[in-house]
C-alpha cells in the first residue's frame, strides 16, 4: 500500500467515523479544512460516505 493510499483511507475513515462531518474529520486528522478539501479533490472523493 502506498503512502497516498494510506492517506486516502485515513481521510475516508475519519469522515465515516464522524458521520460525514468534514470539519471535525480535519481536526481529528490534525489538518486544516482547506487541506482536507484539497485532498478530497486530489483523490477524486466526491461522497466520502459512499466511497470504497
Amino acid at each position: 500500500m502506498t503512502l497516498a493510499e494510506m492517506e486516502r483511507q485515513a481521510i475516508l475513515s475519519a469522515i465515516r467515523t464522524l458521520n460525514g462531518d468534514k470539519l471535525q474529520a480535519a481536526c481529528l486528522l490534525g489538518i486544516g479544512k482547506t487541506t482536507l478539501y484539497r485532498k478530497l479533490k486530489e483523490y477524486g472523493i466526491t461522497d466520502p460516505l459512499q466511497e470504497e
